[in-house]
């Protein structure tokens, strides 16, 4: 569960900053769900809690960098609309991978990964129409 601390509007997308309930991290999520549908996340409302699924948006890393996480993979095989992801955890926070950005990891216990954003696919039942 997330509450939402702060949404800063842009003008075609915004950014959500969330807090993880159980642990205090702050996220800076992007979301550009009103984009592309009329079925989006506008209905989030600062100091609100959502269950939020958050993708992080970028490239395996083949060594550790300033810029990589460690990801322990938790589902290999989890489908979020009608796309296959990975659920990771790193440092006690979850995330979601597209499979097939880490196919040759899946039978692995772990990766590491570079992001460079990250993005809600899901709040609550609804889930970003790029995945539907």
């Amino acid at each position: 569960m997330y509450k939402v601390m702060e949404i800063i509007d842009g003008i075609a997308t915004r950014i959500v900053k969330l807090e993880n309930i159980d642990n205090g991290h702050i996220e800076e999520c992007f979301d550009d769900s009103a984009l592309i549908s009329d079925d989006n996340f506008d209905f989030m409302v600062k100091g609100l809690k959502y269950d939020c699924k958050i993708k992080l948006f970028g490239e395996p890393a083949f060594e550790s960098t300033k810029e990589s996480i460690d990801c322990k993979i938790i589902s290999y095989n989890l489908k979020v609309g009608k796309v296959f992801m990975v659920e990771v955890e790193s440092d006690n926070n979850k995330y979601y991978v597209s499979q097939e950005k880490v196919v040759k990891y899946l039978k692995c216990d772990s990766f590491k990964f570079c992001y460079t954003r990250k993005d809600l696919i899901q709040v609550d039942e609804v889930v970003h129409p790029d995945l539907m």
